[in-house]
């Protein structure tokens, strides 16, 4: 659905003529806060076999940034290509695992980037402001790290292997909201609302070159020029 919407708003950009008092073409760039979701919590927890009294420590946030290059048809849609640092972020269990029960953890982190394309669709809000929301795909980079210690194993792994690193390249749903106001007729500054949609590979018993799945958001404030 997210991928026919799209193709369907790229179609309607088409057929409008470009707006005459500028070329259409803007930059910009915003920086602020990543935020992972606790599925990924629960994703890691569930899949652990005999393992229980989990006790997980979870940093869910990072700062990130991101850089984007758009081209505004009017004053209502733009098509904006852009990329995404979105941080790093760990889940750090222990529990009691095995049989017989003993001491164990897993340490997972992972860091994201991505890039790619969105359609934006603005409304105005007063004279100096509008309202968007996009709506687009994202070709993301999934760098994950897992280390155990104690009385844990990797699946069908080797028992002394302690740490397994797993990169995953995959395209996702990405969308969102935001307000921006104009500074001048060349610039305007941007509050706005992303979510990356289920980033990563869930984990599963068995499972080969996962990741862990789960949505990142991320509030950021930027400033866009145009040219």
């Amino acid at each position: 659905m997210t991928r026919l919407a799209i193709l369907a708003l790229c179609s309607l950009a088409a057929t409008v003529p470009p707006a005459a008092a500028q070329s259409g073409w803007y930059g910009g760039f915003s920086a602020g806060q990543s935020r992972t979701s606790r599925d990924l919590v629960v994703n890691r927890e569930s899949t652990v076999t005999l393992a229980f009294d989990f006790d997980t420590a979870f940093d869910d946030k990072d700062g990130g940034f991101k850089g984007t290059l758009g081209y505004r048809f009017n004053r209502w849609i733009a098509l904006e290509a852009g990329y995404a640092d979105l941080g790093s972020h760990r889940v750090f269990s222990s529990f009691l695992g095995g049989d017989p029960p003993a001491p164990a953890a897993i340490d997972l982190t992972r860091e994201i980037t991505g890039a790619g394309a969105d359609v934006v669709v603005f409304a105005p809000l007063g004279r100096e402001a509008v309202v968007f929301a996009r709506m687009g795909l994202v070709r993301t980079r999934l760098e994950a790290r897992q280390a155990l210690d104690g009385n844990v194993v990797f699946t069908g792994g080797d028992p002394t292997e302690r740490v397994r690193s797993t990169v995953r390249n995959e395209t996702v749903d990405h969308y969102g909201v935001g307000i921006e106001w104009a500074i001048d007729a060349q610039a305007s500054m941007r509050l706005e609302w992303e979510r990356y949609a289920k980033v990563g590979k869930p984990f599963e018993i068995g499972g080969s070159g996962t990741t862990g799945e789960a949505d990142t958001d991320t509030l950021m404030v930027g400033v866009v020029f145009r040219f």
